[in-house]
């Protein structure tokens, strides 16, 4: 195999690679004695099928399994010889190839740029310090009491907070429309759950009544066809209920799983702490990319600016197709000009924290993975074993979700580097989405999101 480089810069290193015909087909004869033990044609005992007959039945398929071979062992000496880190999968041209003939192929790796030191004890970053409210977590408990409510019917009028059992027909123009109906539907009075105004237009109902409930569609409705509409609801009230809570003590706790109520206020003020965790940390997150933007100077290689750039376009794409207020306005070109700044960002953020993970030794665990294939299936309620088959099935996908674990290990490295400056804030400021600072890194549909 002769590899021949072609041409050579900070970014791109691209190959001409010959496979001389004599290793094409002594390979393919290789193969083809390999199926030869395991294939049963008629006419031959096993094993003892001629060459020239697994050529001529098996030939082109055998052939085309080992050119990739040869193109997938020519791409892997070039990298390795050069001692190159692509940046992405390879661009292979076949330049010429006939049966009996060298194989030629041009090879154009685009390959991870340097990345400069960075002293990060230089890089100073909030660590942000809360009180946790006292009341939060009898909120909390509050709220968890609702999971295990239940009705008793009552006569009298609806009130704020009693729940209704309802049939109703929407319509629009005085036609019904799709997903408008409903049977027997409880719906508590002050939830929030339908759509504004038409929770209040029942209260003080009975059972028996019927009612017309008038109300406008949002503007940003997720259904454009309904958005900013007036409709029409005719509403049948069924029954009157009154929600009725269980008292929070250790009864409740026990029905909760836990030993007494000490220790499911014990749970519950970790899980709240540990949300304010996340956000203590996400902010600190945003202030580091900061800071590291105007550190890392690199050259970004083109193809995954061109990658990156797409892929964010195209969710704004969609949230501006969906109506979009904050889009609606602007052209795609302004669009891909506006966040093509923001996906340089990005990869260039992305190849430093590559890079620190790799010369770090940091790894993904069995353990870690299994939790992100976990909190995939959580996304799909109801469909939780086919996304484990998914993924049984599609080891290379699994593959993928090391990505976002091994940058957040990468972003809790620098954090443990760089020096911190605690800050007290209010629970109200740590969890305020403070749009002024340079975004987060989590990806964009509606805004300007830079890591």
């Amino acid at each position: 195999m002769q590899i021949t480089a072609k041409q050579q810069n900070e970014l791109e290193h691209s190959f001409n690679i010959v496979v001389p015909a004599a290793d094409v087909e002594a390979q393919v004869e290789v193969e083809l004695q390999s199926l030869g033990q395991k294939v049963k044609m008629q006419g031959f005992r096993p094993g003892k099928v001629p060459l020239k007959v697994l050529k001529t039945r098996y030939g082109k398929e055998v052939m085309g399994d080992v050119l990739e071979a040869m193109v997938n062992k020519g791409t892997r000496e070039a990298i390795e010889q050069n001692k190159l880190r692509p940046a992405l999968r390879p661009d292979i041209k076949i330049v010429s190839f006939e049966e009996g003939q060298d194989l030629s192929f041009d090879l154009t790796i685009e390959v991870m740029p340097e990345v400069p030191e960075i002293k990060f004890d230089a890089i100073t970053i909030d660590e942000y310090v809360y009180e946790l409210p006292a009341d939060e977590v009898e909120e909390s408990l509050k709220r968890l009491t609702k999971s295990r409510a239940h009705t008793h019917k009552v006569e009298g009028e609806a009130a704020l907070g009693h729940v209704v059992k309802i049939d109703f027909l929407g319509k629009t123009d005085g036609v019904p429309f799709e997903g408008g109906a409903g049977k027997g539907f409880m719906l508590e009075l002050g939830s929030g759950q339908f759509i504004p105004g038409f929770e209040e237009q029942l209260v003080g109902v009975k059972a028996g009544d019927e009612r017309t409930v008038s109300v406008s569609f949002p503007d940003a409705y997720h259904a454009p066809n309904l958005a900013g509409k007036a409709a029409e609801f005719d509403v049948t009230v069924l029954e009157v209920h009154e929600n009725h809570y269980p008292e929070v003590d250790d009864k409740f706790a026990e029905s909760m799983g836990f030993k007494d109520l000490e220790n499911l206020q014990g749970a519950v003020r970790q899980q709240i702490d540990f949300q304010y965790k996340g956000a203590a940390r996400a902010k600190a997150k945003k202030q580091l990319f900061d800071a590291l933007d105007s550190k890392v100077k690199l050259t970004v290689p083109p193809k995954m600016l061109e990658a990156e750039t797409k892929t964010i376009l195209d969710q704004v794409m969609e949230a501006k197709n969906a109506g979009d207020p904050e889009l609606k306005d602007k052209s795609e070109e302004a669009l891909k000009e506006e966040y093509s700044i923001i996906a340089e960002r990005r990869v260039r953020l992305g190849i430093l924290l590559s890079e620190l993970a790799r010369q770090n030794n940091l790894q993904v665990t069995r353990e870690e993975l299994s939790a992100a294939v976990m909190s995939q299936a959580r996304n799909y309620p109801g469909q939780e074993d086919k996304i484990f088959e998914f993924y049984r099935s599609n080891p290379q996908q699994v593959d993928e979700l090391k990505g976002p674990i091994l940058e957040e290990k990468a972003v809790d490295f620098i954090l443990s580097k760089v020096t911190r400056k605690p800050k007290n804030v209010t629970i109200e400021e740590l969890m305020r989405d403070d749009e002024d600072e340079a975004s987060s890194d989590s990806k964009p549909a509606k805004k300007a999101s830079k890591k």
